[in-house]
């Protein structure tokens, strides 16, 4: 960095007596080309004066330059320090951010182990209170199924038990409603016997009484015709008997 500055350095200087020499030389040719026109005495005079002007000149440019060297030195040493001073100082805050983020690490990590120390402890602890959960609702889910299991084969029980009874109870009542409908029609029967016997005999004593009617005749007092004992109206003339 030091060689840099010093090169920087020296190309400026050179830049700048370049700069100077060039502008001395063209004033003194402008000056020169005014004072043609005069003798070569005053030309002469003129000659030597611009001699110790230059030579002055000189000594000023190369005075000048030493001072602008000087300085230049001087500013490069403050820069050189000043950047010691900055470079020390970004070490040590860069030591300091280290140390600080080696600190916060070390903290976070801590941190972070704790953190993942209660998520493993509350993970088994869940898992151990859902397993407990499992266990219990199966063991109630069980005990609920073999209730209704025991309900339902009851259940079955009691309806196979009151079908059977009410099979044999209707059985018996069919039994009973035959047997008194077997009595009602046996009556029945015995007693339509019975009416048809009497009709039989109301039937065979009407036809007695009827043929016996038909063997007697009636003569009509209107017309004086024969007539059936069974009639009502004469035959002949349909007068009432």
């Amino acid at each position: 960095m030091n060689e840099s500055n010093k090169e920087k350095d020296k190309s400026s200087n050179s830049e700048d007596t370049e700069e100077l020499e060039e502008k001395t030389e063209v004033t003194s040719r402008s000056k020169l080309k005014g004072k043609l026109g005069g003798t070569k005495d005053s030309l002469g005079k003129f000659a030597s004066k611009l001699k110790d002007r230059v030579g002055e000149s000189k000594e000023k440019v190369k005075f000048k330059m030493e001072q602008r060297k000087e300085k230049k030195e001087i500013e490069r040493a403050e820069r050189e320090a000043r950047e010691k001073v900055e470079r020390e100082a970004r070490e040590k805050e860069a030591k300091e951010r280290a140390e600080r983020e080696a600190k916060e690490r070390v903290e976070r990590e801590a941190r972070e182990k704790i953190e993942r120390e209660a998520r493993e402890k509350g993970a088994k602890e869940r898992a151990e209170r859902e397993a407990k959960e499992r266990a219990e609702r199966e063991a109630k889910e069980k005990a609920e199924k073999e209730a209704k299991e025991k309900a339902k084969k009851e259940a079955k029980e009691k309806a196979e038990k009151e079908a059977k009874e009410r099979v044999e109870r209707e059985a018996k009542e069919r039994a009973l409603k035959e047997a008194k409908l077997k009595a009602e029609r046996e009556a029945r029967e015995k007693e339509t016997r019975e009416v048809a016997k009497k009709l039989a005999k109301l039937k065979a004593e009407r036809e007695a009484e009827f043929k016996e009617k038909r063997a007697k005749k009636i003569i009509c007092p209107a017309c004086g015709a024969v007539n059936d004992a069974t009639r009502k109206f004469c035959s002949s003339c349909h007068s009432t008997i």
